[in-house]
């Protein structure tokens, strides 16, 4: 049987404060109480106590009736709790809605003028992965995406969000130049086909980096602070062009 602060985490997590938690679940173990017993029942002031009554009201979780001009406060049976779910699911949809036309429009701000060169530091697994959004959005089919990996354990974290990249870069036909680590020849074999040539190195580092148009990033997601770096700078990324070609001539081609 679940304890009180367990019952108090679970409304928690479904969206009610923690003085609302609280407060819903002494109506709950009361079935009826006037803001006194209530403030007592909770430990919360009375000069927060109907702030707390009115919003849970609010969201459909109590009611009160009147009594001798006092009000006597009852809980909603828990079958409210649902509908209040889903009230707030619905919400979150629209907001969700809302951030997509959002973004569509940021997208289409004209800039005032085109940088020569932009660099961008990227922090956390979540930071990474707002890279990685960054080079989808600019790829296309007019170069080829190179990428040199890390030791596996570089990148293992990360496997199944790279495959809605890899999924994204096939759908728009654009073909990959991938170098794996001599240990991991079953991931390179997962990804090889007609758009992903693999080749394998004897590679000890934990940063993986590659580039792909005028892009060159450099990035590892290993220890506590993941770290990447974007490079919109076309000589950098014609001097790792270059750096990569060799290296991947040096690289073994064949995965047996």
């Amino acid at each position: 049987m679940s304890t009180v602060k367990e019952l108090e985490n679970m409304l928690i997590r479904v969206g009610l404060g923690q003085p609302e938690a609280k407060t819903y679940l002494a109506l709950v173990r009361l079935q009826e109480a006037q803001s006194g017993a209530l403030c007592n029942e909770t430990n919360i002031t009375s000069s927060n106590i109907y702030y707390i009554l009115d919003s849970l009201m609010k969201k459909g979780l109590a009611s009160y009736r009147l009594q001798n001009n006092i009000k006597i406060f009852m809980p909603s049976t828990p079958d409210a709790l649902n509908e209040f779910f889903i009230s707030k699911q619905k919400k979150l949809e629209e907001e969700r809605l809302q951030i997509n036309t959002l973004i569509s429009t940021l997208k289409k701000q004209p800039l005032e003028k085109e940088p020569d060169s932009n660099y961008k530091y990227f922090e956390g697994i979540q930071g990474v992965k707002s890279l990685w959004y960054e080079i989808n959005e600019n790829m296309n089919n007019s170069d080829t995406f190179r990428l040199c990996t890390s030791k596996r354990i570089g990148y293992e974290r990360l496997i199944t969000f790279y495959d809605e990249h890899h999924l994204l870069r096939s759908k728009k036909k654009i073909l990959a130049k991938i170098i794996y680590p001599l240990e991991d020849k079953q991931q390179g074999k997962k990804r090889g086909n007609e758009l992903t040539k693999i080749r394998y190195m004897n590679i000890q580092n934990e940063a993986e980096w590659g580039t792909i148009n005028d892009y060159f990033y450099i990035q590892y997601i290993t220890g506590k602070r993941p770290r990447a770096f974007l490079i919109k700078d076309k000589t950098f990324a014609n001097c790792f062009k270059e750096t990569f070609d060799r290296v991947w001539e040096s690289a073994k081609e064949k995965n047996n």
